[in-house]
Order: structure tokens, then C-alpha cells, then sequence
């Protein structure tokens, strides 16, 4: 089926650059990158979320015909300030599966750390400031913090409204697992994160934002 949708779509298209923004598995990159050979083809997987959409700071990881990424870029940078060649057709997308990877795991561990602290009967918002002058630092600590209360304009100040919903993150730590999986990479923290997110979306938060996971280790005692 998808050979034939796809063949049927590029026999009528015409332009010199096709890029795309999709994000999925290894099959559908293989197979776009096969489908596209006869034309100048980047994949553009993007990051930073829905408030630097909204103020066109996005950022972009790129994978295709490097000759065309000067083009690429010309057309990105409307949207977003950072725009980086990656490599062929999947790099892109591997360097976004890593970077939310990372993500995951570090906003778990600020979770983690905030609510012992919370628990063991320190200021959130002190606890915060000690965390963000310290070694334990993080953008999840100090630009998304999941603690309500602790900052304004993020989604843990709105009842973890808006923002990059755990549904979405257990998907792309679904494929980090198939990818490191396929590589025989080790991903110990990465499938425990995965494991995570998967519980919070199977106990009412997949619509929430991911730092939701602050409130969902608030109402465990134990996992």
C-alpha cells in the first residue's frame, strides 16, 4: 500500500526540494529515502516546543542531500533560529530520538529530586534555586521545571496543560527502544523512562504534559 500512495504522490509532484517533517520508525525512513533518489530530498525533525513554535525558535535537526540543506535551511529559518545538518535521509531523526531520550531521563530525575526534597521538608522554590547553581542543573530544572509553583509560564503552573504530552513522549522512547534495539545499543535508563511514561499514559496523563510525571511520582508510593 505504501509504495503505491507514495509512487502515485511523487509522479505528480514537481518541485526541486521535497521536505518532510514526519517522525516514525526505520521502515519509513528506509523507504523514503529509496522512493526519493530521483529527487533532492531532507528530513526535518524539530524540537523546543510549542512555546518556541509560537515564537519561531525552533529548532531543527535535517537529514538528506546535503547539496540542498543551504536551500533546506533558507526555508526553515522562518521558522525556527537553529538549524543543523545531521547527515543522510534518518539522521535528523535519530538526533531528535536521543535528544527527547535525554529529555525523558532528565526530567524524570528532576522529578525524582524535587519531590524527595518536598518530602524531606525543603522550599520547592529554594530547593529549585539550589538545584539551578549546582551540578544537578538541567533544562528541566531551571527552564521547565515540573514542580507546580516553582516557575510561571510553564506547563506544571497550568495543571500540566499545553506543552509536549506523554503520549507523544512514550512514543518517541518507543522508537529509541526499536533503534537501539536494532543496534544492540544498551538503554537501560532510556527503557526504564519508557516503562514510565507508558504507566502515565495507561493512568490518565496522556494528554498531560510530560512534566507531569512530578504529579504522577506525588501520587505513587512506590513503582
Amino acid at each position: 500500500l505504501l509504495p503505491g500512495l507514495f509512487s502515485g504522490i511523487l509522479m505528480g509532484f514537481s518541485a526541486n526540494l521535497f521536505l518532510t517533517m514526519y517522525k516514525s520508525g526505520n521502515f519509513l525512513g528506509s523507504f523514503l529515502k529509496n522512493m526519493l533518489v530521483l529527487m533532492s530530498c531532507c528530513q526535518c525533525c524539530l524540537d523546543a516546543g510549542v512555546g518556541a513554535a509560537r515564537a519561531g525558535n525552533l529548532t531543527f535537526m535535517v537529514g538528506g542531500v546535503e547539496q540542498e540543506f543551504d536551500a533546506a535551511k533558507e526555508l526553515l529559518t522562518c521558522m525556527g533560529s537553529n538549524v543543523v545538518y545531521c547527515g543522510e535521509v534518518g539522521t535528523g531523526q535519530a538526533a531528535k530520538i536521543c535528544n527527547n531520550m535525554l529529555l525523558a531521563i532528565s526530567m524524570i530525575g528532576t522529578a525524582e529530586a524535587m519531590n524527595l526534597g518536598i518530602r524531606l521538608g525543603l522550599d520547592p522554590k529554594l530547593l529549585a534555586k539550589i538545584l539551578n547553581m549546582s551540578s544537578g542543573r538541567c533544562w528541566s530544572s531551571d527552564t521547565y521545571n515540573p514542580v507546580p509553583g516553582v516557575m510561571e509560564g510553564v506547563p506544571s503552573a497550568n495543571n500540566y496543560q499545553g506543552g509536549f504530552g506523554a503520549t507523544l513522549m512514550a512514543k518517541d522512547l518507543g522508537l529509541a527502544q526499536i533503534s537501539a534495539t536494532n543496534t544492540k545499543t544498551p538503554v537501560p535508563l532510556g527503557s526504564q523512562a519508557h516503562q514510565i511514561y507508558r504507566m502515565m499514559c495507561a493512568k490518565g496523563y496522556a494528554l498531560k504534559d510530560f512534566s507531569s510525571v512530578f504529579q504522577f511520582l506525588r501520587e505513587e508510593e512506590t513503582l
